[in-house]
């Protein structure tokens, strides 16, 4: 399950409940299902939680709806029943055991602008798909609504629902203070006592895998880059005026030769032969100096070497690496704005040629390899249009660009992942609905479950196993489970972070170097074992 996104605003309400109806009678065996955000088993039954798009009237109404399926081991037939709607995309979490079906939606209660965002639970008795009981958490600023989202847990015990999310002001009676809160509800299923809530500072760690700190780097780093060093394992990490390389057996982290230029935004793209190409990138806090130049890095000598500047200066590009061992750079801010020029890095003469150009430019895009060898290129950022919905796709046999149906959603500064299939992922950059590229279809994008963030995904990593790690902005981070086609709460960081790094390790965990918490850059090093 994953931590939901902070809404906009939260409502007037206080924290009250309501109970009608009986409990549903408690069984001699208490089954407790973790198996995704919005799917849960109770009794046997398979349940689920979206909601619809009402409209008209406009502005549209979200409505929540809980969805029994039929099948060979649910006792009652297929069935729904729909919740309270309100004027926002809910957030969803469902959590079920025998016992019952916990639900929480938030719930925005007007279109005003201002108006606020609680978090409704509910309890759905499994048979009649009634509501047994209500539960709304708001909070408040100054007597004013603002923002509470939250996931629903069972824990242990069978008995006891856990609710852990973030707010924009004090949910009364809480303890402690901060924007991450959690409240926990003894008895949920079979009475009607309060929660206990406490506020923190720091978002609480839970969900599947484990996060666990591993050493420091040399330097306090965001924006940088962080590079597997194929031969030895070790991680090249790149940023500013300095490197250094981060030792994962001893959790150690050494200074290597300096950059023979400052990088920032930059690419780093490891080759074939287990050299590291470093190229572009900007200068400054505004306007940016673009950078032409490029280097390559020795891990065997901890040495850089000049290589042929790149013909367009650029940063915030992408770089990949082709079938062929040439690198593939595209688009980025220039000196002129955003460009649409492209060239390929050939290794084997430390040279750049020209490359067919773009259909769009483009900066903050991603570029992912594709089994065909072609490249799918999507979004970005385009001055002054903002995020693009574009997607185009490049054939290095050809060198040319086709133009592709666009994303069902804008993005820019998001991820992208080929998985296992062929298909591509693409998450974040604004939206909170995933979406897959399939190259074989001639339809090729489609919408998949939508991804709670919580603030902006920063790094998407796919595992040995086929999951794809995500990490948030907030310090939250979700794993998409493929073969469920669910995201699932992956834990949390020990800390906010935007600009860190993630690396996939030989070991098969991931390495998070870096970042920036509270305006501050941190030296902090961090790995993830599933």
């Amino acid at each position: 399950m994953r931590t939901l996104k902070l809404a906009a605003s939260l409502s007037a309400a206080l924290l009250t409940q309501a109970c009608g109806g009986s409990a549903t009678e408690e069984p001699s065996r208490l089954v407790t299902s973790t198996a995704a955000l919005t799917t849960a088993v109770s009794r046997g039954c398979t349940f689920t939680l979206t909601y619809k798009e009402v409209m008209p009237p406009f502005p549209p109404t979200y409505v929540p709806v809980v969805t029994r399926q039929a099948s060979a081991t649910c006792p009652w037939d297929a069935g729904s029943v729909e919740l309270p709607g309100g004027y926002s995309v809910p957030q969803l979490s469902l959590a079920a055991n025998d016992l019952g079906v916990a639900v929480s939606y938030t719930h925005k209660y007007s279109p005003s602008g201002s108006s606020g965002t609680w978090l409704e639970i509910r309890h759905v008795a499994p048979d009649t798909l009634s509501v047994v009981r209500s539960v709304t958490i708001a909070a408040h600023v100054d007597y004013r609504p603002t923002s509470v989202n939250g996931e629903l847990f069972i824990l242990a015990d069978g008995t006891t629902l856990k609710v852990r999310g973030e707010k924009g002001g004090v949910i009364p009676g809480e303890t402690g203070s901060g924007p991450y809160y959690t409240a926990t509800f003894p008895d949920f299923f079979t009475s009607t006592t309060a929660p206990t809530v406490t506020a923190s500072t720091a978002p609480e760690p839970s969900g599947v895998g484990t996060w666990s700190l591993t050493g420091a780097l040399a330097s306090a780093r965001a924006a940088h880059t962080a590079t597997l060093l194929n031969g030895t394992g070790d991680v090249l990490v790149v940023g500013g005026t300095t490197a250094e390389v981060f030792n994962p057996y001893s959790n150690v982290s050494t200074p290597t030769a300096a950059p023979l230029s400052a990088h920032e935004r930059h690419t780093a793209t490891a080759l074939s032969s287990s050299k590291v190409l470093v190229a572009g990138g900007g200068l400054g806090t505004g306007p940016l100096t673009w950078l032409d130049s490029a280097e390559v890095y020795d891990q065997t000598t901890g040495t850089w070497t000049a290589v042929a500047p790149m013909a367009t200066p650029r940063g915030n590009h992408t770089a990949t690496l082709l079938d062929s061992g040439k690198v593939l750079a595209v688009g980025g801010g220039s000196t002129d704005g955003e460009t649409n020029t492209a060239e390929l890095f050939d290794p084997a003469t430390h040279t750049w040629s020209p490359a067919a150009s773009a259909p769009t430019a483009s900066s903050s895009h991603t570029a992912t390899l594709l089994y065909s060898g072609k490249v799918l290129v999507t979004g970005g950022i385009l001055y002054p249009f903002g995020t693009l919905q574009s997607a185009r796709e490049y054939d290095p046999s050809t060198n040319t660009w086709t133009a592709l149906p666009p994303m069902n959603r804008a993005r820019g500064n998001h991820v992208a992942v080929r998985l296992y299939s062929g298909k591509v992922l693409v998450a974040g950059g604004g939206p909170e609905q995933v979406e897959f590229y399939d190259p074989y279809s001639s339809t090729p994008w489609t919408l998949g479950p939508t991804l709670y963030s919580g603030g902006q995904v920063i790094s998407a990593t796919m595992l040995y196993s086929g999951e794809v790690l995500l990490t948030h902005s907030n310090g939250y981070a979700s794993l998409y489970d493929p073969s469920a086609d669910a995201w699932m709460s992956a834990g949390a960081l020990n800390a906010p972070l935007t600009g860190h790094a993630a690396t996939l390790l030989h070991s098969g965990q991931v390495l998070v170097t870096g970042g920036t918490t509270f305006a501050s850059a941190v030296t902090t090093v961090q790995r993830y074992t599933r």
